[in-house]
């Protein structure tokens, strides 16, 4: 992440005149939270401009067809990706979901439409076109096409120049770098030919623009509702739900979730365990699409039909059995008592009894994270988060780990998160995690830590 310039103090009026002018242009949503990182934004594009303050700044980008509106977009928007990011959600494309297209193409003319919508710059559809690559070595007699589309022409110039420096590619492994990319002489990889010509980028506002296709297969839409608001998700949810065929599927970012959003998609869970990735699918039968139903499908299994399975829990949401609330509470007792490796076990053993209840995940990564485990913390506390999107607590444990684990962007997002939803749960008031202080204080931080992460001080 760049280095930015001094931050820019936006007073509240100007904060709302930004606010109105990005909403407006491409549906981003940004809270108080974010008054100190959008400072840093408009400090780099002051920078850019030349303009002396805020106010002349404000005029140029307001102006009927600004040129400067773009980079104001492009400046705002995080674009930090990689290839293969996010392994459990790989896993589950490599296993599962591409597997299943590519069988199901071949019995109706081969054809294979598969949408990066937020692509950024381009990680995401190359790393698909990597797999249907390894599907399908030959795609002759196939038409087989990974649209993809983002808001920032910025990313989107990357994207099509297709040259990677070594943090972009650090999930490959020997044997993908050598069958996928071409090295530069600079230390640089440049995706290969047969990879590139599989995908085609379009420069595409999601608010706005319709989808690029219908009848796609698979839409991938990660970590883009978190700079929408609930209406404007709701809107983008019914046109992907269009744009996908019967039985397609939709990834969304392991932070993301369409519960109170949407109940047109079925939730599957394809993996076990600490591997498992929650992905949904489209089913237009009315009798598969109870609300927020959530299914599982064995790691080994070809994506069979679903199978119901209970509804999503967490500390506000319905009683558990009581033998859940037994085993939650010893992991709770043996945490507060530094048996780090005894809570660890129990909440492990409830996650697998129970794998959608949300605590159970947060107090398995909790004590990973108190013995300084926080690689095999991530997927518990990515879990957590998903099933429980209020969970504040989780937001913030799951924004340090990744910040240690050095993915600044996304621990920004998380603590974007942690500062909109913590002390929304009354019982969060008291849990000893706030360490004496209220979740207000933390929320405080949360911004605060977030603003440090936007500009590179982290």
């Amino acid at each position: 992440m760049r280095p930015r310039s001094a931050r820019t103090v936006l007073g509240d009026a100007e904060l709302t005149r930004l606010r109105v002018l990005l909403g407006a242009a491409a549906g981003l949503v940004f809270e108080d939270s974010r008054r100190e990182s959008l400072g840093y934004c408009l400090g780099e594009r002051l920078r850019a401009t030349g303009d002396p303050d805020v106010a002349a700044y404000l005029l140029r980008v307001e102006a009927p067809g600004s040129p400067e509106l773009q980079p104001l977009i492009d400046e705002v928007t995080i674009q930090e990706t990689h290839f293969f990011r996010n392994p459990p959600q790989v896993r589950a494309l490599r296993r599962h979901v591409l597997p299943e297209i590519v069988r199901e193409a071949a019995t109706r003319g081969r054809r294979i439409r598969i949408w990066s919508a937020g692509c950024s710059t381009g990680d995401e559809p190359y790393t698909i076109a990597m797999i249907l690559r390894e599907l399908l070595p030959s795609t002759a007699g196939w038409d087989v096409k990974v649209i993809a589309t983002d808001i920032s022409t910025g990313a989107l110039g990357a994207a099509r120049a297709g040259t990677y420096g070594a943090r972009a590619v650090r999930l490959a492994s020997p044997e993908q770098l050598a069958r996928f990319f071409l090295p530069t002489g600079d230390g640089r990889h440049r995706v290969r030919p047969e990879v590139r010509n599989l995908v085609e980028f379009r420069h595409a506002n999601l608010v706005r623009d319709a989808p690029p296709a219908d009848g796609l297969d698979l839409v991938l839409c990660r970590n883009v509702t978190i700079y929408f608001d609930r209406q404007t998700t709701r809107a983008l949810v019914r046109r992907l739900h269009a744009s996908l065929r019967d039985g397609g599927y939709l990834f969304l970012g392991h932070s993301e979730t369409l519960w109170q959003v949407s109940d047109d998609f079925r939730l599957v869970t394809l993996g076990t365990d600490d591997g498992a990735a929650y992905v949904y699918r489209r089913l237009d039968d009315r009798a598969e699409r109870t609300p927020d139903r959530r299914t599982r499908q064995p790691a080994s299994a070809p994506a069979p039909a679903p199978v119901p399975a209970p509804r999503a829990r967490s500390a506000a949401r319905p009683t558990p059995a009581v033998a859940e609330v037994q085993d939650l509470a010893a992991a709770r007792d043996a945490l507060a008592a530094g048996r780090y490796d005894e809570a660890a076990a129990v909440a492990r053993r409830l996650a697998a009894q129970q794998p959608l209840t949300a605590d159970a995940h947060y107090l398995f990564g909790r004590a990973l994270v108190e013995a300084g485990q926080d690689d095999q913390a991530l997927p518990a506390l990515r879990r957590a988060v998903y099933l429980a999107p209020e969970a504040g607590l989780a937001h913030f444990l799951l924004a340090g780990v990744l910040a240690r684990c050095g993915d600044p962007a996304a621990a920004a997002r998380e603590y974007r998160a942690a500062a909109q939803t913590l002390g929304r749960d009354p019982e969060q008031a008291c849990a000893p995690e706030l360490g004496g202080r209220s979740a207000r204080e933390l929320a405080a931080l949360s911004a605060q830590l977030e603003g440090q992460l936007m500009r590179g001080t982290a």
